[in-house]
C-alpha cells in the first residue's frame, strides 16, 4: 500500500476499494498558479495511438476510489485509463495548503493543475469523463483547452449550480466548522443513502468508510476551505459552446440533481446524447458502471475497435 494512504484504509473491507488504492502513486506536478503539487492517480491498460485515453474526474471532495467498479470495466474492454485527484482533493491533498492558507485553490487552478497533468502523462486528446461536480470541471478545461479533448461523458452532471453562494463569504474559521462537517459520519451516511437507487446494497458503512478515507491526510481542511472561498464553479454559461461529442448519463430515481435539468442541458449540448439509466441513482459509475462503458464504446468512434470478447462482468456490491 502506498505510504500515503491513511491506515483507517485497514477498517475498509471492499476488495476493490484495497484494490485500487494500492495500485494508486503519486508524482510531482509544477503548477505555475499553485506550485509543486504531488498528484495522486492511477493508470490502467496500455496506450493506444489510434484511440484516445479516458480520463476520469470524482465529485466535489471525493477521490477516485469513486472509480474501483468503473475501471475494471474500462480494463476489460481494453480502454486504456487514467484516474487522477486534482490539487486539494482526494490523495492530492497536502501540506501545501496548510503551510499557505491564503493560497488560491478555484476552478481556474484545478484546471491549471489538469492541464499540466495532461501534458506530463496524458500527451492526447482524450475522453474526459466527469460524475457529478467533476462534469463542471470538464466544462471548464474544454472551455479552456479544447485541444486536449476529445470528446466528453458526463454522469450525473452537476452543471447548473452555479458558484457557492454565501459559503465564499464565510471568515476562515466559520468555513472550517463547514468543512469539518464534510468529514462527519452522519453527514456521510445521508449523502450514501441519497446517493443511490439500490440502497441496501450499496450505501454500507463500508461506502462511507471508502468515501472519507482521503479526509484524513494532511491538509485536507486547508485545501477545502481554500476552495469553498475561491467561490466554485460557475459553467452553466458555457454548456452551449462546447463542441465536442458528449455523452449525457442520468439516473432516472437521482435524488442529487433537479430532473427538470435532464432535458435542458441535452438540449443546451450541440453534439450530445442523453442516456437515461433505469433504476438507477446519481453515481450511475458505482451502481450501473457497464452502462458507462456501452455507452462509450457504442457514442467515441475510436473506442469501437475494443474487443468485446475480453469483457466481463467485475461489478460487485460494496460489502
Amino acid at each position: 500500500m502506498p505510504a500515503f494512504i491513511p491506515q483507517q484504509i485497514d477498517e475498509i473491507g471492499d476488495v476493490q476499494a484495497v484494490h485500487l488504492a494500492s495500485s494508486m502513486r503519486r508524482c510531482r506536478i509544477d503548477v505555475p498558479s499553485i506550485g509543486p503539487v504531488d498528484t495522486a492517480y492511477t493508470e490502467h491498460g496500455s496506450r493506444c495511438p489510434d484511440r484516445p485515453p479516458v480520463v476520469l474526474l470524482h465529485g466535489f471532495d471525493g477521490s477516485l476510489l469513486e472509480f474501483r467498479r468503473l475501471i475494471p470495466e474500462l480494463e476489460a474492454a481494453d480502454l486504456h485509463t487514467l484516474a487522477v485527484d486534482l490539487a486539494g482533493w482526494g490523495f492530492t491533498c497536502s501540506k501545501l495548503f496548510d503551510a499557505q492558507p491564503d493560497l488560491q485553490l478555484g476552478p481556474q487552478q484545478k484546471s491549471d493543475h489538469l492541464y499540466e497533468f495532461w501534458k506530463s502523462k496524458v500527451q492526447q486528446p482524450m475522453v474526459l469523463l466527469g460524475t457529478s461536480l467533476g462534469s463542471a470541471i470538464a466544462v471548464h478545461f474544454a472551455r479552456e483547452h479544447p485541444e486536449c479533448v476529445r470528446a466528453m461523458v458526463m454522469s450525473g452532471p452537476q452543471v447548473y449550480v452555479d458558484g457557492l453562494g454565501m459559503m465564499q463569504k464565510f471568515p476562515r474559521f466559520v468555513a472550517g466548522w463547514g468543512v469539518e462537517v464534510l468529514r462527519s459520519i452522519p453527514l456521510r451516511n445521508m449523502a450514501n443513502q441519497m446517493a443511490y437507487y439500490d440502497k441496501q446494497t450499496l450505501a454500507t458503512e463500508d461506502a462511507m468508510r471508502i468515501g472519507r478515507l482521503h479526509t484524513f491526510l494532511p491538509g485536507w481542511k486547508s485545501a477545502n476551505i481554500a476552495f469553498m472561498r475561491g467561490g466554485g464553479y460557475s459553467v452553466s454559461k458555457d454548456i452551449p459552446n462546447i463542441q465536442q461529442d458528449t455523452i449525457i448519463f442520468w439516473g432516472a430515481d437521482d435524488e442529487i440533481l433537479e430532473k427538470e435539468n435532464v432535458k435542458r442541458f441535452a438540449q443546451d449540448l450541440p453534439k450530445s446524447r442523453l442516456i437515461v439509466v433505469e433504476q438507477c441513482g446519481h453515481c450511475i459509475h458505482l451502481e450501473r458502471p457497464r452502462e458507462i462503458v456501452d455507452g462509450l464504446l457504442d457514442f467515441i468512434p475510436e473506442l469501437r475497435g475494443a474487443p468485446q470478447a475480453k469483457r466481463s462482468s467485475v461489478t460487485a456490491p460494496a460489502t
